[in-house]
């Protein structure tokens, strides 16, 4: 919606960085670890590439907001929050279950 408003086509280029928070993502999910670690590590790669995100979404609204596209700054505010609250959320299930299974694993009997 944004590109359509500023009549132009989106352009981009393989994000290097992104590669490779993914590919690191993908190489603990071969790992061999207890499942709950696992789980810890995952979130841990997950949260990484929120972040990322989160710091491209903001550059490029407070870049919107300096060349005055007030629409596109706020729909980037949007995505924004949204990458924020899936943080969060990954904060809390990190927090409250997945990191506590994580440092005390259940043992096979």
């Amino acid at each position: 919606m944004i590109f359509k408003k500023l009549e132009t086509s989106p352009k981009g280029k393989v994000c290097k960085a992104m590669e490779g928070l993914l590919a690191e993502g993908k190489d603990l999910m071969a790992e061999d670890a207890d499942p709950s670690v696992l789980d810890a590590g995952l979130i841990a790669a997950a949260q990484r590439v929120e972040h990322y995100e989160m710091a491209g979404y903001g550059c490029v609204r407070t870049y919107a907001r300096l060349l005055g596209y007030e629409l596109a700054a706020d729909l980037l505010q949007e995505t924004l929050d949204e990458e924020g609250a899936a943080d969060k959320h990954l904060t809390q299930l990190a927090e409250t279950v997945i990191n506590v299974e994580a440092v005390a694993p259940e043992v096979d009997a």
